[in-house]
């Protein structure tokens, strides 16, 4: 059998893709965990009642959450950014007038399912659910 460059880079490229994939299975619970903690703390309600074209910063979020936690903004800052990896939010940078980055996210289409219509219907319940321990160890 004859070692090829061309052959090593196909075994690598598919390597490196079925390593892809099994570390995307074994995080697959990141994702629903970090909804449902959104959800719990009314984060994307909250951020629909800032409007539909609203971007909001993690410290204006936090603004509206009951606590007094100084850490709050960086770690609501890293939920909503797993979130938005998955375009379930968007991400984008604005600067402040130091020229300092920031965060702002905003709903998308497919976050609002996750926020009471004006019928009161949403998908939380359901990724709630989903999350429950009793549902969990069922």
């Amino acid at each position: 059998m004859e070692f090829s460059a061309e052959n090593h880079n196909k075994d690598r490229e598919h390597d490196e893709e079925s390593f892809s994939y099994a570390a995307q299975i074994l995080n697959s619970y990141v994702l629903p965990m970090s909804m449902n903690a959104a959800i719990q703390l009314d984060v994307l309600e909250i951020m629909a009642k800032a409007g539909p074209d609203a971007k909001l910063s993690p410290n204006e979020i936090v603004a509206q959450l009951p606590t007094k936690n100084p850490e709050a903004p960086s770690m609501l800052d890293r939920l909503l950014r797993v979130i938005a990896c998955h375009g379930i939010i968007s991400c984008s940078i604005a600067y402040d007038e130091e020229g300092n980055p920031h965060r702002l996210y905003a709903l998308t289409p497919v976050s609002r399912f996750f926020v009471r219509n004006e019928d009161g219907v949403s998908f939380a319940p359901m990724m709630t659910l989903a999350q429950d321990q009793v549902f969990l160890d069922s």
